[in-house]
């Protein structure tokens, strides 16, 4: 077995391995949503994160399952992974976001440190909802639009 088909099968078993933890989180979360209604916490917390997981183990498995079967699908696949210009763009890509989401961050916190001494209005409810979702998905976007914006430019 050479180098390329033992890594594209420690990746088809990671798949696996997520996929697996995916499905055992969703189970539990189901399980107590059932089981136990005065939790403190929603526990579909839980589910969604097991189905965020299921759902990264599957598409682990799509993409090294046809690599494992096509020996050019697997060269073509462990050279696009390891390329030195690929992982360059993920990490400029990734720093970008990284001080996007440090900015954000920043910024609620300023906007929490404000409202605690009454010259802000707090953020509760809906609002901090909104707020942490927006700080998960802005970055996600700035990353994934610099990564294809390099790729593009170089």
């Amino acid at each position: 077995m050479d180098n390329r088909t033992k890594w594209i099968k420690n990746r088809f078993r990671l798949g696996w391995a997520i996929l697996a933890t995916g499905v055992i989180a969703a189970a539990v979360g189901i399980f107590l949503e059932i089981q136990y209604t005065d939790l403190p916490y929603d526990p579909r917390i839980i589910t969604g994160l097991g189905i965020l997981f299921a759902g990264i183990g599957i598409g682990n498995l799509v993409r090294y399952r046809a690599a494992m079967k096509d020996g050019q699908s697997a060269r073509r696949l462990t050279i696009e992974e390891r390329d030195e210009r690929t992982v360059l763009i993920r990490a400029r890509a990734g720093n970008r976001a990284y001080w996007v989401s440090a900015a954000f961050i920043y910024a609620g916190l300023m906007w929490a440190s404000f409202a605690a001494n009454d010259s802000l209005p707090a953020i509760t409810g809906d609002a901090l909802w909104f707020f942490l979702a927006a700080g998960v998905l802005i970055p996600f976007v700035i990353y994934i639009t610099s990564i294809l914006m390099d790729q593009r430019n170089t």
